[in-house]
């Protein structure tokens, strides 16, 4: 099964972009002290995301029918949202403490590991990333 695909390269530098669009304006929010600003940012982001894994992970499914159960993908959204919080904080521009960053990544992570487990219970059910009944019809 490939795991690096050229829509999964899309798919993160999308990410990488709409979350450091994220990051901005949710600073600009909390030093706003705006809660409703708060909210409508990451509702605003989740859906964005959603849509963008979404799209990139059908074109990926058509263009090299890889059946993973979008883990790739959360793992390559994982990487980039953690990954560019500490790395804003150790340039400066981040205001979260590393505390707080490391308790996202770690419940994440825990989320990211049921992932895991689910995507390795279906590749039981896989022969090389394609369904069996799709082989053997």
């Amino acid at each position: 099964m490939k795991i690096l695909t050229f829509r999964l390269g899309q798919f993160a530098v999308a990410a990488l972009f709409i979350t450091v669009l994220f990051r901005y304006a949710l600073h600009i929010s909390i030093g706003a002290g705006n809660w409703v600003g708060n909210s409508l940012c990451s509702i605003v982001y989740f859906v964005l995301m959603f849509f963008i894994g979404w799209y990139f992970g059908k074109k990926d499914y058509a263009d090299n029918g890889i059946h993973d159960i979008g883990f790739r993908f959360h793992i390559t959204t994982y990487i980039v949202c953690i990954g560019l919080g500490f790395l804003l904080y150790y340039v400066g521009w981040n205001t979260e403490t590393p505390g707080s960053m490391a308790i996202t990544a770690l419940s994440w992570g825990i989320g990211l590991l049921v992932h895991f487990i689910l995507f390795l219970m279906e590749q039981k059910r896989t022969i090389k990333g394609y369904a069996k009944d799709e082989i053997f019809e």
